[in-house]
């Protein structure tokens, strides 16, 4: 048996996940190798093809060993022969959150692995397999969905490439926002690390409270939220990120915006999502133990930018809100409105830290 071949193979532009194609003797399959050489790192296959006759039953004992199995001939939709891929013409299309891609030959769609995958045994979509099979589901009933998908994702990245002024475009965006809410930019802070894509935070004081803001991190959506929303995910997979603080805490502000940065990026790096009521260890504030997330869509009253949206898409800011230990643990107890239903004080000031706990336990 010959070594196996990579036929394609490129980075996610946001995850840390590697997709590639590779050929055996056998069949073609689409992989997506999530954080290599990390101690979650995870795979997720899809067979594409096979290159050689169909075998009448799947090989279990093969996948017991670690080799991809050949698709069993009653699923197989291209000649049962065997069929060769055109590496040449053959192109990866990343869905817009970047952790889900789809494989064309030339301009057809022929593989899917979406989000969902590795879930239930549903491992992606193959435009070569026929029903429902341990290695791949036929694409033909989920087609058009799909090929919405595909097209909408490639007409996203396809705008980072041929619009040279998209970070113009979008700092414009988030400074009339953010000027308009707390009036002049004090300080504008790079925090991407010259990586894609560009992010920043901007400082700006209103009425005695210093507002640290992000802007460009709604640009990328977020990963995940589908699997848990899958018809209306897009109203909350652009987050932007926020901490209030009155004048007298001021210093917390250089530790919280190297923070604020820092979860500027999880969800790409972690393939997950930031939402309303998620709370994050953090104790580098002494007596706080965590934060809480708080969308102020969700608390009537409670002060946010009024944001344009990104690509047709509403931007949520999310205020981080320092708890203790005694609030963590409720707040991991129990559902987010059930914890607000605990606000000591003026609910619509939760986000603005002040040195006073925000919840009567």
């Amino acid at each position: 048996m010959s070594e196996p071949e990579i036929l394609l193979e490129e980075w996610s532009p946001v995850c840390n996940i590697h997709a590639f194609v590779e050929k055996t003797d056998t069949c073609c399959y689409f992989y997506l190798w999530i954080n290599p050489g990390a101690e979650n790192t995870a795979v997720k296959s899809c067979w594409i093809c096979n290159t050689a006759a169909a075998p009448k039953e799947l090989d279990v004992e093969a996948m017991k060993q670690g080799m991809a199995p050949a698709m069993p001939e009653a699923f197989v939709l291209h000649d049962l022969k065997g069929m060769e891929l055109d590496a040449e013409n053959l192109r990866i299309v990343w869905f817009e959150e970047g952790n889900a891609a789809a494989l064309l030959l030339e301009d057809e769609i022929i593989c899917v692995i979406p989000c969902w995958s590795g879930f239930e045994g549903f491992h992606g979509y193959s435009r070569y397999a026929k029903g429902v099979t341990p290695c791949a589901w036929g694409l033909a009933d989920a087609s058009e969905k799909m090929g919405e998908r595909v097209e909408r994702s490639r007409d996203f990245w396809d705008w980072f490439e041929f619009e040279p002024d998209y970070w113009k475009i979008t700092q414009k965006m988030h400074m009339d926002a953010l000027e308009k809410f707390f009036g002049r930019c004090e300080n504008y802070y790079a925090i991407d690390g010259e990586q894609f894509p560009p992010k920043a935070l901007i400082r700006g004081t209103r009425d005695g409270v210093i507002y640290g803001i992000t802007a460009g991190v709604s640009l990328i959506p977020m990963p995940g939220i589908e699997l848990y929303d899958p018809d209306e995910y897009w109203e909350d997979r652009r987050m932007e990120l926020g901490f209030a603080v009155t004048a007298g805490h001021e210093d917390l502000c250089s530790q919280m915006y190297a923070y604020v940065s820092a979860m500027a990026a999880y969800p790409w790096k972690e393939d997950t999502f930031l939402a309303h009521g998620h709370t994050i260890p953090y104790q580098r504030i002494e007596g706080y133990a965590a934060v809480i997330l708080v969308n102020p869509k969700m608390v009537p009253g409670l002060e946010t930018p009024e944001y344009e949206p990104c690509r047709g898409e509403p931007v949520n800011l999310l205020w981080l809100v320092p708890i203790t230990g005694e609030e963590y643990q409720f707040a991991q107890e129990h559902d987010i409105d059930e914890t607000l239903r605990h606000v000591g004080g003026d609910i619509t000031k939760i986000h603005i830290f002040d040195g006073m706990h925000k919840f009567i336990i």
